[in-house]
This record gives structure tokens, C-alpha cells and sequence, in this order.
């Protein structure tokens, strides 16, 4: 009980009876404000002017009784506490007035009670009052969380250590198309399209004390399901013991919808450059057969008759200018060679893969002073040509990559089987570069570069991976599947 000023009402006719009263509270040490009636009237007034703190009042009373006043006091304050102050009360008229309501009663020849009396009756009152106060405050939290709760959107739902559905929102009775009384104590897995991984994720909160997005399905009485993801977490009493699981709900279904488009629009576009860069080899190959066949052709008749002409014309004549000519034309051939065999390497078609990267070898040693060591267990294989090609127009760019970046003298290629499909790596013990530069080197690369080879081998289902780090080298790393990726309807 604070300090503040009791305020209590002494209903008493005598006059020094009431004196008495005042005199034990005061040798009690209260600090008390008393207010005094000796009838109805007054008494009926001062409740009307001022709400007591406690009422002390004589039983016996001139055209009025205690228990009359206890009951209009009652009808107006009923948690202020009524302490009977009277003279002899027997024992059985003693307990019925405490049925009827009354807080205690105390002997006028035994005021020494009244204190005490009064001190816990007080104290009592203000412990209803905080418990009152407490559960209200605790009525008023529960009505805000529950508006909060079925303000959601998304399916809400308490599990108990059982497995059972303590409660639910209505976003859960719309999922389910079920209402709230056949939810509960439910087994929560009964709706849910995985039931067992639905387990798996209960008994995972009870061990990690949560989860965060968890996918599952939500089935609806109509047999609809609802794709979504799970945030649950163990939640507390007061005491700190676990009471159950708290979970929520989010649809994503217009989420994996999207995803879905997005993916086959990736693919789509995957599938678009497979298709241009096979368009672009074969037109490699067609301009490389007319240069052979038609452009190397004339310059080969050319050169002939050229040769023919000058075993004619005399010393002093034409045969100056006619091997200028015939100078110029053999360069021409050899420009449309080279050409030819940069456009597309005759002997990768004539005699496969092996062959053409050993080709490929001696040209960057012969060109770049870029010694090759090239070690092949794939030549019993069987590769698609369109994987030959891509292999080797990938490893030729690696190699580019390593005389144009490295600044190494040799470097290895490894063609290797593993299991259904074929690992290509290219190596150099070159300066390496900065792993944090890998970005802007997808992009510099021009042509068939490094995000060409990434893509095209995404979309047939293999994997690129790049080792390296400045002063150690690089190791760049090809998996790919040894025949063609099928078309998907």
C-alpha cells in the first residue's frame, strides 16, 4: 500500500465510539482522512460526495443496521472493502456477514484488531485492483494480437508440442477451406502436401528454435493447393517454457509463376545463341569451302598460268612485272589460307578433334611463341561435332586469352572422360589475375569470349570454372555432356 491519505467513512450514532475508532487508527500510525455519519441520510450523503477508501461501520443502528448500509455501499462502490465495528456479535451472525459481503468485523472491546484489519483490508483491495488492472491490460493484449493476427494476409497458425493446431487466422481457413473449430486439434500435417517434410520442419524448430523460408504446400478441401513459404519459431509462456510453434505463411505462388517465366525465357534465350553460334560456324564453314574452292582455286590457276607466261616473254621484257605479280599472288594464296583455316580448320572436319588442337598447338608456337602441351584420353571417344567444334573454338580463345593476358611461355591442355561427360582444362603459370576481376572479364571478352563459353555451356548443361590468383596462374576448368543436349518439346 502507497502513503497517500486513506480516506475512510466511519458510520457510528455514538458519538465517542467513533472518537475511539479515530483514536486507535491514529496510535496505529495511519495517515488517514475520516469522514463521519451517524444515520442514514448522512451516510447516503457522504458516499455521494466522495467514494471511501474503506467503510468502518457499527451494526446497530437508530432506524438503520450495518448490513443495509453494506449493501447501499455495495450498489455503488462494490470493491471498496466494509469492516463491521460493533459491539457483541455472535459467532453465526459473524459469518453471515461475510457471506453477504462484508471484508471483517472487529469487537469494540477489542479495538486493537482495527488496524491491522483495516491495513490488510486495504492492502487486499489493492491487489484486486492490480490483478484486475493486470488482466485487463492482459485481455486488451490479447484482443490487439488477434486483431493483428486475422489482419494478416497470411496463414497464421500455433502447433502445440504435439503436432496439434492450437489456433489459426482466417487466412489459414481460406487456405484450407476449413473453419477454425475443425482446425483445431488437428494434426497441422493433414494439410499440407508433403506431410513428412512438413514433420521435418516441426521437429526442426524444436531443435534450431526456428526456420526461415520453407517451402511446402497448403491443400484446400477443393483439392487446390497453394505454394508456400514457412517462417515458424518455438514460443514462450511467462515463465520462458515452451508452449508450441508459431508459423506463417506466405504464397508465393505468383513468385514461382514469375520464376517460371523467367526461366523459360532464359532458356529460350540460351537456346536463341546455341542456335546463332551454330548458325555462325556454319557460315564460317560455307565462306571457308568458297575461299578453298572457288577464291584459292583462281589464285592456284592464276599463279599457273602466270608462270607459263613468264617462260615466254623474253628477259628484258615482262618478266620483271610478271613476278611482282606472281609475288603478290602468292601472297594472296597464303593470306587465303590462313584465312580459310581461321574461319574453319579443314582438319578438325577431315581428321577430328585431336588432330586440329595439335594443329592449333603448332600455330601458337609458330605465331606467339606459345609452347602447347596437349594430352588427350578422349580419342576413342565419341564427341558430336558440333561438341568438337565448340571445344575447340573454346580452347583456341583460352589460348588467346593466355597470349594476350598471361604472359606465359607454355601451357597445357587436358582433355579428360568423367563419367557421362568430358572435362576440358586449359592451364598456364602465367601472372593470374585478381578472382575479384571476373566480372569485367566476362564482359571484355569480345567474340567467342569467355561469356559465350559460360553460356553455351550452361545451356548444354555443363559448367565453366576459373582458378586463379595474381603470381600463381590459371586453370580454367570445362565440363560438358559428350553428345548434344536435346531439344525439349
Amino acid at each position: 500500500m502507497n502513503n497517500k491519505e486513506v480516506r475512510i467513512l466511519i458510520l457510528d450514532d455514538v458519538h465517542i465510539d467513533a472518537e475511539l475508532v479515530t483514536f486507535e487508527l491514529v496510535e496505529a500510525g495511519m495517515a488517514f482522512n475520516p469522514k463521519y455519519a451517524s444515520d442514514k441520510a448522512s451516510y447516503i450523503r457522504s458516499l455521494e460526495n466522495q467514494q471511501p477508501d474503506i467503510i468502518l461501520s457499527d451494526y446497530s443502528l437508530p432506524g438503520f443496521d450495518g448490513l443495509s448500509a453494506m449493501k447501499i455501499a455495495k450498489e455503488k462502490y462494490p470493491d471498496v472493502p466494509f469492516i463491521f465495528v460493533s459491539g457483541a456479535i455472535g459467532e453465526e451472525m459473524a459469518i453471515e456477514l461475510l457471506k453477504q459481503g462484508a471484508t471483517d468485523y472487529v469487537l469494540k472491546d477489542k479495538l486493537s484488531r482495527l488496524a491491522p484489519a483495516v491495513t490488510r483490508a486495504l492492502q487486499e483491495t489493492e491487489e484486486r485492483k492490480e490483478r484486475k488492472h493486470a488482466e485487463e491490460e492482459k485481455r486488451e493484449a490479447a484482443l490487439y494480437a488477434r486483431s493483428l493476427i486475422e489482419a494478416s494476409l497470411d496463414p497464421l497458425i500455433t502447433i502445440n508440442a504435439y503436432g496439434k493446431i492450437m489456433d489459426v487466422n482466417k487466412a489459414t481457413e481460406s487456405a484450407t477451406g476449413l473453419s477454425r473449430e475443425m482446425l483445431i486439434d488437428s494434426d497441422f500435417v493433414n494439410y499440407i502436401t508433403e506431410p513428412v517434410k512438413a514433420r521435418q520442419a516441426y521437429l526442426e524448430v524444436y531443435e534450431k528454435g526456428s526456420i526461415h523460408d520453407y517451402q511446402l504446400g497448403i491443400r484446400h478441401v477443393s483439392g487446390r493447393v497453394t505454394d508456400v513459404i514457412y517462417n515458424a519459431s518455438l514460443y514462450r509462456n511467462e515463465a520462458g517454457d515452451i508452449q508450441g510453434i508459431f508459423a506463417a505463411a506466405r504464397d508465393i505462388t505468383e513468385r514461382l509463376e514469375a520464376e517460371k517465366k523467367i526461366l523459360s525465357n532464359i532458356e529460350m534465350l540460351r537456346t536463341l545463341s546455341a542456335e546463332l553460334v551454330m548458325t555462325e560456324e556454319r557460315e564460317r564453314r560455307r565462306i571457308a569451302v568458297d575461299l578453298h574452292d572457288n577464291i584459292g582455286q583462281n589464285l592456284a590457276l592464276t599463279k599457273m598460268k602466270l608462270n607459263a607466261l613468264l617462260e615466254q616473254v623474253s628477259p628484258a621484257g615482262l618478266a620483271d612485272p610478271i613476278l611482282e605479280i606472281l609475288e603478290m599472288v602468292d601472297q594472296s594464296i597464303e593470306q587465303t589460307r590462313l584465312l580459310t583455316r581461321e574461319l574453319s580448320p579443314s582438319v578438325l572436319y577431315e581428321l577430328g578433334l585431336h588432330e586440329a588442337l595439335g594443329w592449333l598447338g603448332d600455330q601458337m608456337l609458330a605465331q606467339h611463341g606459345l609452347q602447347i602441351d596437349l594430352k588427350n584420353d578422349l580419342k576413342a571417344a565419341k564427341i558430336a561435332r558440333g561438341i568438337q567444334m565448340f571445344i575447340y573454338r573454346s580452347v583456341r580463345e583460352l589460348l588467346f586469352n593466355i597470349v594476350k593476358h598471361s604472359h606465359a611461355e607454355d601451357a597445357q591442355i587436358t582433355l579428360q572422360k568423367s563419367g557421362e561427360s568430358i572435362r576440358i582444362t586449359v592451364k598456364d603459370e602465367g601472372c593470374g589475375f585478381d578472382i575479384m576481376d571476373m566480372d569485367h572479364l566476362f564482359k571484355k571478352s569480345g567474340g567467342f569470349g569467355l561469356f559465350s563459353i559460360r553460356e553455351r555451356l550452361n545451356y548444354m548443361g555443363g559448367s565453366l570454372e576459373i582458378e586463379t590468383r595474381k603470381g600463381w596462374g590459371t586453370r580454367v576448368e570445362m565440363i560438358m555432356p559428350q553428345k548434344k543436349r536435346k531439344k525439349k518439346n
